[in-house]
């Protein structure tokens, strides 16, 4: 037997949210897959860059094995933003038809559409109906799985839309709002749409050539505090400086902050290509200037890491503050609390639904991140919450997250299942 999956949604590395969603489902796909089969996954990726850091961050013991080949889709699928309208066209046929047929001369039998939250109006606005047909033209022709999402949601003709191409396909929700939208208000088959977690909550595979990171940076478990300002500002305010105005207020704050005053505090960049969070962050470090013992108590890390070293310095801190999702996850997967900055209702079902955390959520929504005052009062009550009730978050933690990464761990057994059945068909 010869499973061949085209991944689709993991063409950048460099976001390391996505990059850990695709390396757990790669490692824990094969985990579950038979002996006596073989496994080709043909990813989408920008570049052979990208296919290098996979190289990179997986298991030599999965790399050596001669069952599994990870190759790199041998054309594009996503659009370039800045594309003329004519050549925009052609990809568009490219996408709907062409696509398709190159899948079937790949010799591919499914399509996985990993999650977090493509599938919403937060980053195309009405465009999404693009991706909602290539969707459906896919599911036309292979089996098509949508793993670990947050999907809508949707306004106007577009949840219409939404229900009709994501008909044929299998869902994997993340969290119980997005089943419930799924089923209630777009009326999914409920065969079909699935209840599970988020495919960051498993171990991340190690590999074998690592170096000790904490080492590395000179971090003391416990001896610092993270922040995660993401350079996606527009997804809060379309005013930069207010963004940056925010953070400032707030990084003043905590290291007056009396209960931390011997904490360092880290800034920590989670994505960097195309968009770079070291480029906000060193725009909120310029506008702090040279105030005295700043220099002392702040810390930088400005290396693109890879999803475990990552991990591992979030779940050494003693707290996060990030307006990156999955910085968040990897440290409270790690049983150390996060403050997560939330823009949309993925922050709703994650952390407030699917983690039963929604004291650690400040919803940034409205006007809140454009007044520095306020926006650094909102999470300094969240921090001294978390000061307050650090035990009992961390006990609750350590009950949840085990839960949360059997149902991940179950969602990518049973996709490995439905594969294997679409074979024997």
């Amino acid at each position: 037997m010869h499973i061949q999956m085209a991944i689709l949604h993991a063409q950048n590395t460099y976001n390391n949210g996505s990059f850990m969603l695709l390396i757990n489902f790669i490692w824990y796909y094969v985990r579950h897959t038979p002996a006596s089969a073989r496994v080709t996954f043909w990813i989408e990726l920008d570049g052979t860059d990208n296919h290098e850091r996979i190289m990179q961050a997986l298991p030599g013991v999965l790399l050596s094995d001669k069952r599994v080949a990870i190759r790199r889709l041998p054309f594009a699928i996503t659009s370039a933003d800045h594309a003329s309208p004519l050549k925009k066209a052609f990809k568009l046929y490219d996408k709907y038809y062409r696509h398709p047929r190159l899948f079937r001369a790949l010799g591919i039998d499914a399509v996985i559409i990993l999650g977090g939250d493509d599938i919403s109006e937060y980053y195309k606005k009405w465009l999404i109906v693009s991706d909602l047909y290539r969707i459906r033209r896919y599911a036309g022709s292979f089996r098509t799985i949508l793993a670990g999402q947050t999907i809508g949601p949707f306004q106007g003709f577009r949840e219409k839309m939404a229900a009709k191409c994501l008909a044929r396909t299998i869902i994997f929700s993340r969290d119980e709002l997005t089943a419930s939208y799924l089923t209630e208000r777009l009326h999914l088959p409920e065969e079909r749409v699935l209840r599970s977690a988020d495919l960051s909550f498993p171990e991340i595979p190690l590999p074998e050539k690592r170096t000790d990171i904490m080492a590395d940076l000179g971090l003391v478990p416990d001896g610092y505090i993270i922040l995660v300002p993401g350079g996606h500002y527009t997804l809060y305010t379309q005013n930069k400086e207010f963004y940056i105005a925010s953070w400032v207020r707030l990084v003043q704050d905590l290291l007056r902050h009396g209960g931390h005053l011997s904490r360092q505090i880290v800034f920590l960049p989670h994505v960097t290509r195309p968009e770079d969070d070291r480029e906000i962050i060193h725009l909120i470090l310029d506008s702090l200037g040279d105030a005295e013992g700043i220099p002392d108590r702040i810390r930088v890390v400005d290396e693109e890491l890879l999803p475990h070293q990552l991990r591992e310095i979030l779940g050494n801190g003693y707290l996060t503050v990030s307006s990156r999702l999955h910085a968040a996850l990897s440290a409270l997967q790690r049983n150390k609390p996060a403050i997560a900055l939330g823009y949309s209702v993925k922050y709703d079902g994650v952390i407030g639904s699917s983690l039963q955390c929604a004291e650690l959520l400040v919803h940034c929504t409205g006007d809140l991140i454009t007044a520095p005052e306020r926006f650094s009062e909102a999470v300094l009550r969240k921090i001294n919450h978390v000061d307050q009730h650090y035990r009992q978050i961390t006990a609750h933690l350590a009950v949840r997250i085990p839960e949360l990464q059997v149902m991940a761990e179950d969602q990518i057994r049973n996709i490995a299942r439905m594969s294997r059945d679409t074979l024997n068909k």
